[in-house]
């Protein structure tokens, strides 16, 4: 009888600490936190019509400190872009990121230290309208999500 005890209470605190590492106790948190990060990439996104978008300031508040993927860091990712746009503004003529927006978030699969699997669908809608659905690593903290990466030090290109 004691054994089931413990074996239920430690379930129900497993359930808690997972839904509270994924920044809330109920599905509702998580769908909020899935809509704002949704909507911090496409303003994002938006900026990058741009030069001057590709070193916003706004681009390293989307990315954890230990992002890493495909041997690629946020630093990495940061300065990628800060020579892309030096490049811009020396040749006008190259053509800026295609406009996309981020919709359908959802977050899944939390661990207890916040690690879920976030899937959205990308839609770009220039010449013709594609979308396409995907599926990355992030990171809630504190209700607030963050891009993680795969955490792989080698690319898969």
């Amino acid at each position: 009888m004691t054994s089931k005890k413990v074996f239920s209470s430690s379930l129900f605190l497993s359930a808690v600490l997972t839904l509270t590492a994924c920044g809330g106790s109920s599905s509702l948190d998580l769908e909020a936190a899935a809509t704002d990060f949704s909507t911090k990439i496409s303003s994002y996104i938006s900026e990058l019509a741009t030069s001057a978008g590709l070193n916003s300031k706004s681009l390293p508040n989307l990315f954890d400190e230990k992002f890493l993927d495909g041997g690629s860091t946020k630093a990495d990712l940061v300065s990628s872009l800060a020579a892309n746009s030096t490049a811009l503004g020396t040749n006008p003529d190259l053509s800026l990121f295609p406009m996309a927006t981020v919709s359908n978030s959802k977050l899944y699969g939390c661990d207890n230290n916040g690690i879920c699997l976030m899937s959205a669908t990308l839609t770009n809608s220039d010449a013709d309208t594609t979308s396409v659905e995907f599926s990355t690593k992030v990171i809630v903290v504190s209700g607030v999500v963050y891009l993680f990466g795969d955490q792989s030090s080698t690319s898969s290109i």
